[in-house]
């Protein structure tokens, strides 16, 4: 245990192998106890912990436990390069999904949490980690024999008006965490966006489920707890730290898909790929708007920095030489099963252009599953739209025809004609060509350029069928769009890919949609790890009738979200009985 070496104060190790501070009685925040008890249970039984845990990520059910369980956690500190020796302090380390990849990175890990369930939750989280400690305190009360080279602050920072009395809690915690730090140290904060695009768009304030209280400035609530607007937050601390440097993790630092960092955000270039990633507004949340077309516009007009809704924010007392984001952007993919996942970096080269790499995340070896490989690729960085982005916004425009929205397309239909293979009278394509649908390709002056080549076919695909997978996967995505062209709104999914085809120019038939269901029910089972039956089923649904397959996700996400609150009041019902028994 590290925690003797660094705390002066009085403690008490548990039964859980937590250090409880001598006279503390814990904080009362929770995330319900129904959802703690089960959080507990699935830890406890859990063989593989890691952060990338596959095991962890099965017992998913509802928001909660997708927070403190899913790999994505730690996606938000994976793109840095930290040195392993480094000493490390987390200030609210909750239920452990941070503290647990803290414990693989760094050889010392002093981690605190007021709340006694919690912190013995993220001791189950790290029980085979001799490099973590687990102490129940406030942290503010806590007395450091040394001072450590970083300190870790995520989602912590805006409750500190409910813990830290005094006229500026928020200035004293900053003041704080600078006087534990060693000379050069480093602290690093992640923190909601007082202006979060997505609280624009209808979505309720984070931590008070209110619509548009933040956007207000809180002046109409009481609870102490606040996030703050860039420019804000950058002045509070570099009233203590010398040096602060922003990133921009979308779609929010909870659960990540992507890191941007400062000059790539403000270069205008992001919003081709920050656009890929939606908000998660909840299901009880209407989109007011457009959120796709609107980042592209705040991107081109360098202002999205100011409305990415998080913050992950790196705060030094000199240069943080020791920490270091090699990229201008990292990627993670998601949704896949591990064997599958890939990181793809926006890197400089040497004559400052950029370079966009993807390689495998885990090595893991093999990379290659049946009839599916998954191969590493490098591409140039293409500075404009591609393909699927210039359909995308002709496709929201009211009174063109589906030959206008996607006259775009023809050049790319021209290409894979130029490398079709004839066997047996088939028109076929090499297997690499499997994803070359319009989000990867791009008109360049010598034509269409084909970029993230990372998936290889083992057999030869159908041309018909890389069409039909090309407008599939567009218009699965036109489904979340509050606004349409009325040529996009039919509602079988065949007849529209068909009228799509024609007007593309290729005329498509039943066999082709058999082949299509056949091989794509094939391909998603083998990357996501999903029965291909269930796929296959999912997908003809989907081509049958559309309007009734995105009602029934619909309202499978309204029950979810329904029923876990109905879960959590019942159980705190059961619980307040019990303790208030005649």
């Amino acid at each position: 245990m590290q925690s003797k070496k660094f705390i002066d104060n009085e403690l008490v190790i548990d039964g859980s192998s937590v250090w409880l501070l001598q006279g503390h009685e814990g904080f009362s925040y929770s995330d319900g106890t129904e959802s703690e008890h089960y959080l507990e249970e699935v830890l406890r039984e859990a063989v593989d912990l890691s952060s990338s845990s596959e095991e962890l990520e099965a017992s998913i059910r509802d928001w909660i436990s997708e927070y403190h369980l899913s790999s994505k956690r730690a996606q938000l500190l994976s793109g840095f390069n930290f040195e392993r020796s480094m000493s490390v302090l987390e200030v609210g380390c909750g239920c452990g999904a941070i503290t647990r990849f803290l414990g693989e990175t760094f050889e010392q890990v002093i981690s605190i949490e007021g709340s006694i369930s919690r912190a013995r939750i993220a001791r189950l989280r790290t029980r085979d980690l001799e490099s973590v400690s687990v102490v129940c305190g406030p942290f503010q009360e806590i007395k450091f024999s040394k001072k450590f080279d970083i300190v870790f602050c995520i989602g912590v920072y805006e409750y500190s008006g409910s813990f830290v009395g005094g006229p500026n809690p928020y200035d004293a915690v900053l003041a704080y965490l600078n006087s534990i730090l060693a000379p050069g140290g480093i602290l690093v904060l992640a923190i909601e966006n007082q202006f979060g695009l997505k609280y624009f768009n209808g979505a309720q304030e984070d931590h008070l489920g209110k619509r548009f209280v933040g956007l207000e400035g809180y002046h109409r609530i009481s609870e102490g707890v606040r996030t703050f607007g860039k420019t804000e937050l950058e002045n509070n601390l570099k009233k203590h730290f010398e040096n602060v440097q922003f990133y921009y993790p979308f779609p929010d630092y909870k659960l990540p898909s992507c890191i941007v960092n400062e000059e790539f955000m403000l270069s205008g270039k992001a919003g081709e790929i920050i656009s890929q990633v939606e908000s998660r507004n909840g299901p009880s949340n209407q989109s007011l708007w457009d959120e796709y077309s609107v980042i592209h516009e705040l991107s081109k007009n360098k202002a999205l920095d100011f409305f990415s809704n998080s913050f992950l924010v790196v705060a030094g007392k000199g240069k943080p030489d020791r920490l270091q984001f090699d990229q201008r952007a990292i990627m993670f993919s998601s949704g896949r099963r591990k064997l599958f996942s890939t990181k793809t970096k926006v890197l400089f080269t040497s004559n400052k252009s950029s370079v966009v790499s993807k390689t495998s995340r885990w090595s893991i070896g093999g990379n290659e599953l049946e009839n599916l490989k998954m191969v590493d690729c490098d591409s140039p960085w293409v500075d404009q739209a591609s393909i699927f982005t210039a359909i995308s916004f002709r496709a929201r425009r009211q009174g063109l025809s589906l030959d206008e929205i996607f006259s775009p397309c023809k050049p790319w239909l021209e290409y894979l004609e130029k490398n079709l293979i004839m066997i047996n009278g088939a028109r076929v394509l090499d297997g690499g060509h499997i994803d070359t649908i319009w989000s990867n390709v791009y008109m360049v002056a010598e034509g269409c350029m084909v970029v993230d080549r990372e998936w290889v076919w083992k057999d030869h695909v159908p041309l018909n069928v890389v069409v039909i997978r090309a407008i599939y996967h567009f218009i699965m995505k036109v489904d979340s769009w509050r606004y349409c062209a009325t040529p996009l709104r039919q509602r079988s999914g065949i007849r529209l890919i068909s009228a799509i085809g024609q007007a593309v120019g290729v005329k498509l038939d039943a066999d082709d949609f058999k082949l299509f269901v056949e091989i794509e029910s094939d391909f998603q089972s083998l990357v996501r790890g999903i029965a291909k039956r269930k796929i296959e089923i999912n997908i003809r649904w989907y081509l049958s009738d559309r309007v009734t397959f995105n009602y029934s996700n619909r309202m499978k996400a309204y029950w979810r979200h329904f029923s876990n609150i109905i879960r959590r009041k019942l159980f705190g019902l059961r619980g307040f009985l019990a303790l208030n028994k005649p």
